[in-house]
């Protein structure tokens, strides 16, 4: 099994409806997935700043991010 980011962001607007979360696929042009869920944690932790500044160039009206997630990559994909 393999586990991938998932950042959720946090919009102080009470009646956004829309997407609120990106998946990180890749990095400096490889695709970045890990095989346990400690080498995922690791990471977040080295990347924190880097990976907080990607979601917020993703979504410039969130205020912040709500949470960074290491979760299990969908098995349908490659």
């Amino acid at each position: 099994m393999k586990f991938i980011i998932v950042i959720i962001m946090f919009f102080s607007d009470p009646t956004y409806s829309g997407e609120d979360a990106v998946r990180v696929h890749e990095r400096w042009g490889k695709p970045l997935h890990f095989n346990s869920l400690d080498e995922c944690g690791d990471h977040v932790t080295e990347n924190i700043f880097a990976l907080r500044e990607y979601a917020k160039s993703v979504y410039p009206e969130a205020v912040s991010v709500k949470q960074i997630i290491c979760v299990a990559k969908p098995e349908n994909e490659a």
